[in-house]
Parts: structure tokens; C-alpha cells; sequence
């Protein structure tokens, strides 16, 4: 199995995007490929599986991806400072720069990109200095696909696209990362980096977003809302995921180095903790279900990539095996099947 890592950059290691190959049996990984991508942050498929869309940490990149799993670059958009999350259409990506203060999309044609529409943020929040500022944090697309929503960490909003409505997040201070709509259309999971937080809403075109269900990512009481958690980076949310079947959330935490895993009501969005499972390695981001039962996840600081073995039943996760000696890996994603 294939698996395409990004990761920071600096002078000393110029390639951010590796190309590694995953044992499903042991767990074991080894890397075959990378490539002089600047703070491949975040990457993302096309929908037809035929390209990976990369951050670069001043724009996006797209790449070819070959029958044996090797990537050729195509083309490339300048669009900031810090592009950190992108998400892919079938005609569009939309992208999200977090030092940049804003978000947008733009249209793609085999692996081409052409004008960008930009939408910028302003204003600030209530936890101070992290949100001395707009943040965008993440885009995802709406379950219709009509539009695209942008997680602002820096104002506590959902702002939808094109039209423009804002949807203020709570708590204040919370600082919302990363958005996830349910395959029904009708809910989303948001996870709130500063407040350790994990959020059930409701969703309809009409009425947008409804807080329905709130609980703590952490096992310790959090931090009071609105402390300036995230300056000393004690301790933050980073991931959220559906597990395989659809039916339970998965949420990285940085500085507790955990994964959380939550059962849900589909039909009211009640969330229930299910387990909490300790990694070894320091500060989870991403992480990847790659099948039923096996996971990955990146370590930025401790610069690994660990497997995981799931446990459905517990709802837990065992360590495997461990690809270390990297340089702040930070993004997964799983290499389409091929035909």
C-alpha cells in the first residue's frame, strides 16, 4: 500500500512530500520517494483518484500520479504565505492560508490551475495572542456541493461560500481547525484547537449550522476558555476523522499525544467518549484509517510515523511499527486503488 506524507521544511530538508510504502500485515513502513515540495502541509485526491493536490506552503501544486505511485508535477498557483489546508472537487480545490487571513478556490483542468477567487478574513477573538487575528484554518466542501465552508480559528466562525454567511462557533475562544460533514448531510463534527474541544452540529442550506452536542477532547478538565493555551502548546486538538464504518469520530491531541475516539446519535448528534488511546512520540496531527483495522498517524516533534492497530470493538488503538528520522511529518493520505 502507498501512502503519500507531507511535511515542514527547512533548509536542511527541502522535501516536504515523501512517497512511502506500508506492509498492512506488520505495520512496518519504508520510504521510496520524496520531493522538493516547500511545507507540503496538507494534500488532498481528486475525486477521480488521477491527481494529489499539495500545499506548498506559498500556493498549491498538482501531481500526476502514476501507475507505480510515482508523482509528476503539472503545475503550480501562487496564492500567500501559509496555505495549510486544501480539499478537492471535481472541477475546483478549495484551499485555506492561515497567516494570509483568508480562503478561496480555484478551478483545475488535468492537473492545471487557473485564476483563483480569494475571500479575505478580518477581525480577531477573544484568546489571546493565538487569535490576535483571522485564521483560516481548513476548507471543506458543502455535502451538496454547492458551496465550501472555511473554519476561521482566529474569529470562532464557519463562514459558508460563495454566499458569504458567517456562523459564530461556541464557545468564544474555542478556535475552531477542522470541520466534518456526516455522509447524510445533515450533521458535522467540528474540532476547536485552543478550547480541546469536539462539536456535534446540525446542518441544513436554510438555516446553516446549530450547535447540538459539546465535549472535551482531554482527560484532564480543560483550561478555561479564553487562557492563552496554545502560546506555551501545553496542549491542542489537531485531527478529526470518521473510523472506517462510519459510525464513531476520531480526534488526535497534541501535548496529551492521544487519539479520542466518541460514538454519535446520528439522528440527534448526541456524542458518547468511547476510549482514549496514549501514543508514543510527541504531537499527533494527522492521522489516517488505511483499512478496518489499521491506522497511521504523524508525530510532528518526534518526526514518526507510527502504525496502529484498531480494535473495533474497543474502539482502541495498539501500536505496531515505527518510521522514524523524519523532519516534522504533519499530513497523511492514502494513494487511490487502482482498477
Amino acid at each position: 500500500m502507498t501512502i503519500f506524507l507531507g511535511s515542514y521544511t527547512d533548509d536542511t530538508h527541502p522535501n516536504g512530500l515523501k512517497t512511502i510504502e506500508l506492509d498492512e500485515a506488520s505495520g512496518a513502513m519504508v520510504v521510496v520517494a520524496d520531493y522538493p515540495v516547500l511545507n507540503a502541509l496538507y494534500q488532498a485526491l481528486s475525486p477521480d483518484g488521477k491527481w494529489l493536490y499539495t500545499c506548498t506552503g506559498e500556493g498549491l501544486a498538482a501531481f500526476a500520479i502514476g501507475a507505480d505511485a510515482s508523482l509528476t508535477r503539472r503545475d503550480a498557483v501562487a496564492l500567500g504565505t501559509c496555505v495549510c489546508h486544501v480539499a478537492a472537487r471535481t472541477d475546483r480545490v478549495v484551499f485555506a492560508d492561515y497567516l494570509g487571513s483568508f480562503a478561496g478556490s480555484v478551478a483545475v483542468a488535468d492537473g492545471t490551475f487557473g485564476e483563483p477567487v480569494i475571500h479575505r478574513h478580518s477581525g480577531s477573538g477573544t484568546n489571546l495572542p493565538r487569535q490576535n487575528a483571522a485564521h483560516c484554518h481548513q476548507s471543506c466542501s458543502l455535502p451538496d456541493g454547492s458551496g465550501y465552508v472555511v473554519c476561521d480559528l482566529g474569529l470562532d466562525e464557519l463562514v459558508e461560500y460563495p454566499s458569504g454567511r458567517r456562523f459564530k462557533t461556541s464557545p468564544a475562544g474555542a478556535g475552531p481547525r477542522h470541520l466534518l460533514f456526516h455522509p447524510n448531510g445533515r450533521l458535522a463534527f467540528l474540532v476547536s484547537e485552543l478550547g480541546n474541544l469536539v462539536s456535534s452540529l446540525a446542518w441544513n442550506p436554510v438555516d446553516g449550522f446549530r450547535l447540538l452536542d459539546l465535549l472535551p477532547t482531554l482527560e484532564r478538565a480543560a483550561l478555561p476558555v479564553g487562557s492563552v493555551i496554545g502560546t506555551t502548546g501545553t496542549d491542542l486538538a489537531a485531527a478529526i476523522r470518521f473510523t472506517p464504518d462510519g459510525k464513531r469520530l476520531v480526534v488526535s491531541n497534541r501535548g496529551e499525544n492521544s487519539l479520542v475516539v466518541y460514538d454519535f446519535d446520528e439522528s440527534t448528534g448526541k456524542l458518547a467518549f468511547k476510549s482514549r488511546s496514549l501514543l508514543p512520540g510527541s504531537w499527533p496531527r494527522d492521522f489516517i484509517f488505511v483499512t478496518d483495522t489499521l491506522a497511521l498517524v504523524a508525530l510532528e516533534r518526534s518526526g514518526e510515523v507510527i502504525s496502529l492497530r484498531y480494535d473495533p470493538a474497543a474502539g482502541a488503538f495498539t501500536p505496531l511499527a515505527t518510521l522514524g528520522g523524519l523532519f516534522r511529518p504533519v499530513a497523511l493520505t492514502t494513494r487511490p486503488t487502482l482498477a
